[in-house]
């Protein structure tokens, strides 16, 4: 799963054991490895990966026994979508004490002194958003960037990304609701949206060991607990609020570079995408 609502409010009913996973599968388990051993990764971000790491290579592991039929349990895959720039907005304050660091030097880079903290994560953020923008422009857009991505370090040659690792850690993490779909959901358990069908404003499939759902993060008040009720689970109300972005340091000043002409112009490029199209996040 990839929300602490659901999972907390899954996990406290009697005989379900819920847990979430922000990557899924051996290709993701392996692409991940070069960056945490990366010497050039902060401390903040070497240890927030290494414990999704090794929490993941046990999910993976229980995943593939259920699926395999060696157990008598049933697995219930429930995987989200969100409106992309609002999934990013709250994405980026969660981890801001990581970024920090990474903007100020973005900013030192270009020959930026911020006085204070909340002026590096607001101009910085800005100054990452406009280059993401230029380096998505100069590929095609978003789905042709990532349906042929230029290799190594070409992409980010003569931007402010070219010297820094954060940076480029801010990129991939503002396309990441856009690949999650085809790079994790769909290879790691061998099933395509094709096959899925659509009820009740859900996109749903079912094997043997495995029902896999698809819900809007917007709807799933309303959609996830009829379908869950359908299903014989026991009746859930609403879910709980966890971990909400809202409160946390520098909140506003994150969502003031998302509201600012820079976010705009990432939001223009992010709703011209399939995923967009697929899911309802086309309008202004």
């Amino acid at each position: 799963m990839a929300s602490t609502s659901i999972v907390a409010t899954l996990d406290a009913l009697d005989g379900i054991d819920a847990v979430q996973s922000h990557f899924l599968g051996e290709k993701a388990l392996a692409d991940i490895i070069p960056s945490i051993t990366n010497a050039g990764v902060s401390q903040y971000f070497f240890k927030h990966q290494l414990g999704q790491f090794l929490q993941n290579i046990r999910i993976t592991r229980r995943v593939n026994q259920i699926r395999a039929g060696q157990t008598r349990l049933r697995l219930l895959i429930i995987s989200l979508t969100r409106e992309p720039l609002d999934w990013a907005r709250s994405s980026f304050v969660q981890d801001i004490e990581g970024y920090l660091p990474g903007l100020k030097q973005l900013l030192a880079n270009q020959g930026i002194t911020p006085e204070t903290d909340e002026e590096i994560v607001e101009q910085g953020l800005t100054l990452a958003l406009n280059t993401t923008c230029d380096i998505l422009e100069a590929n095609g857009g978003v789905d042709a960037f990532l349906a042929a991505p230029r290799k190594g370090q070409a992409a980010f040659a003569d931007t402010p990304f070219a010297q820094s690792g954060d940076g480029k850690r801010i990129f991939h993490m503002l396309l990441r609701p856009i690949d999650w779909l085809p790079k994790h959901f769909e290879p790691a358990l061998g099933i395509r949206l094709g096959q899925m069908q659509q009820s009740d404003g859900i996109l749903e499939y079912s094997d043997d060991q495995t029902d896999y759902v698809i819900v809007r993060y917007e709807d799933m008040q309303t959609s996830l607990p009829a379908y869950l009720t359908r299903i014989g689970l026991p009746e859930v109300e609403t879910f709980k609020r966890e971990n909400t972005s809202g409160a946390k340091a520098f909140a506003q000043d994150v969502a003031n570079a998302f509201k600012s002409p820079a976010g705009q112009r990432l939001a223009a490029l992010l709703r011209d995408t399939d995923y967009a199209r697929t899911f309802g996040y086309t309008a202004h």
